[in-house]
């Protein structure tokens, strides 16, 4: 619900602060005092386009504020939640213009691109007027307007998931099509890979034993006779570690006897001999097991080569080898398994049918309730002065998109005779506007517009009619917040709630302002719209009469 609007500065408003209530408000006064100056403020709140020359003469910027109460409007709230901006339940829009046509926008004092104003606009307010019909010509929001009425909302969401998921697998499926050909080769290449690299019988502890061994087995020679002259240094020369050590032995062993304080160090002694009798053990041991096997080498040295074959051919390093050969094997039986299952068309042909299904459902609760939505807005239309007018809903199949399988158009003939066609090909500006008026009170118990605003939709009518525009009016106020500008007493005298904009003039300037008026200022502007330049007392009785 609008709760608000402040104007500063704006075209010829200096500035206005005004509150708005729940129910049908009729705003009214003389042509060019600035009605349609209010509803080009508001509509630059939410969004609408900006020019030079807005800007009152003299000021260095105009400002405008609308706040609105969301707390029924949730589909506002998930908006500005998903934008991050979402702070309660009141929602303050603002626009500042410059004279040059800049402007900046905000929402609850956030900054925003004004595309972003716009967005959040279209789930607040519709306008309809003669040369603005906002979204009621647009194919989407007449099928918007026929799901509410149908209250599809589920089915509809639905639909909605259903074909995203299935546009998902289409893509995947037109994608493995598209690349069938380089598919196959990769699957062709993994194959051989996966071949190759199993005829290694490849482990990485395996590699390093086996480079171990054969860098023992090249350097045979050396070792046998490096550890051989240990050997003969530990015993077998004249002057070996063994004789030394024994002679040290005799000596010491003497000297203890001496002077028992050499204790220790003869017992170290006789540990070092018992180490070097050990390492002397195993020395011959290492050699008696050495075997220089020619034959051995080779075969590791043609191992040794065919891995750093494969190592080259397929550009892999040894220490990487087993994780990528897991890598190998994920991508190869996914591969085959979309060669074999052909899943991806499997998956997307069951996608599709799933959605089908859904979007049927949906299609024929559609045509179900156009129907009955479509003669209820006819009787609407014959009420409003289009005696002979037929309205038809017409739905066609369309290729699958999110919204289903069905475009809908509102159609209309307004005098007998006539073709049905679209209700923006057929209507004048007028016309549209009691058409839209039709629309929104057949409709209004399921619509999910929380404010409308009619701009002079009894343009060419009068008497009975009007006052019929006028119950409708306030009919669809009882749904909604419903706003009005008329030059009609029979609409206006139905308001809830009355506004008059008047211009005053002071010396070089002119101001345009405007007043809720109290119910005996209801009774004379009410006069003033019945009467002439004079208003006479049955004039003003008969005015009395039309708001009571």
């Amino acid at each position: 619900m609008l709760v608000s609007l402040n104007i500063r500065d704006y075209v010829i408003v200096d500035q206005l602060e005004l509150s708005f209530s729940h129910g049908f408000t009729a705003l009214t006064g003389e042509t060019g005092a600035g009605k349609s100056i209010l509803i080009d403020a508001l509509s630059l709140s939410l969004g609408s386009r900006s020019e030079s020359g807005l800007t009152r003469k003299g000021s260095e910027k105009s400002e405008i504020i609308s706040e609105f109460d969301i707390s029924k409007n949730s589909i506002a709230m998930d908006w500005l939640k998903n934008n991050d901006l979402f702070e309660d339940e009141s929602l303050l829009l603002r626009r500042i213009i410059f004279p040059d046509g800049r402007s900046k926008g905000f929402i609850n004092s956030v900054p925003c691109p004004i595309s972003k104003l716009k967005e959040v606009g279209e789930l607040l307010i519709d306008i309809y007027s003669q040369n603005s019909f906002h979204s009621l010509i647009q194919p989407t929001t007449q099928l918007d307007i026929l799901d509410h009425y149908a209250q599809a909302g589920e089915l509809v969401n639905k639909t909605k998931d259903l074909y995203a998921e299935w546009k998902v697998l289409k893509k995947k499926k037109d994608e493995f099509e598209k690349n069938k050909l380089h598919i196959e080769q990769e699957f062709e290449d993994l194959k051989l890979l996966i071949k190759d690299y199993e005829q290694l019988n490849f482990s990485f502890l395996n590699w390093e034993s086996i480079q171990e061994e054969h860098k023992k087995l090249t350097n045979a020679k050396e070792l046998i006779t490096t550890i051989q002259k240990c050997n003969n240094l530990i015993s077998e020369d004249d002057v070996s570690i063994n004789k030394l050590l024994k002679e040290i032995r005799r000596d010491l062993s003497a000297a203890y006897q001496v002077d028992k304080g050499l204790k220790n160090d003869s017992a170290l002694l006789d540990d070092v001999l018992i180490q070097i009798n050990e390492l002397e053990r195993n020395l011959n041991h290492y050699l008696s097991q050495f075997s220089d096997d020619e034959g051995r080498v080779i075969e590791l040295e043609a191992y040794i080569q065919s891995v750093f074959d494969f190592s080259r051919k397929y550009s892999i390093q040894p220490e990487n080898f087993e994780s990528e050969y897991k890598l190998w094997q994920d991508r190869f039986n996914e591969l085959n398994n979309a060669f074999e299952d052909n899943q991806f068309d499997l998956q997307e042909k069951l996608a599709f049918q799933n959605y089908f299904e859904c979007a049927s459902q949906l299609s024929e609760l559609r045509i179900d309730k156009a129907k009955v939505l479509a003669d209820k807005i006819t009787s609407f239309l014959n009420q409003l002065s289009f005696s002979n007018a037929e309205f038809k809903i017409d739905i066609s199949q369309v290729e699958p998109q999110l919204s289903g399988i069905d475009q809908v158009i509102f159609q209309i003939r307004t005098f007998k005779g006539a073709d049905l066609a679209p209700i923006s090909k057929v209507a004048s500006g007028g016309e549209l506007s009691r058409i839209s008026l039709a629309i929104r009170v057949a409709s209004a118990e399921n619509t999910n517009i929380p404010v409308m605003i009619f701009d002079e939709v009894d343009v060419g009518i009068g008497g009975g009619v009007a006052e019929i525009v006028g119950k409708l009016l306030k009919q669809l106020g009882s749904f909604y917040q419903v706003f009005s500008i008329t030059h009609l007493a029979q609409v206006a005298s139905k308001a809830d709630h009355h506004f008059k904009v008047y211009k005053d003039e002071k010396e070089e300037s002119v101001i345009s302002k405007i007043d809720l008026l109290s119910d005996e200022d209801r009774i004379q502007e009410t006069a003033r719209m019945l009467g002439g330049i004079e208003i006479t007392a049955t004039t003003l009785e008969h005015a009395k009469e039309m708001l009571h």
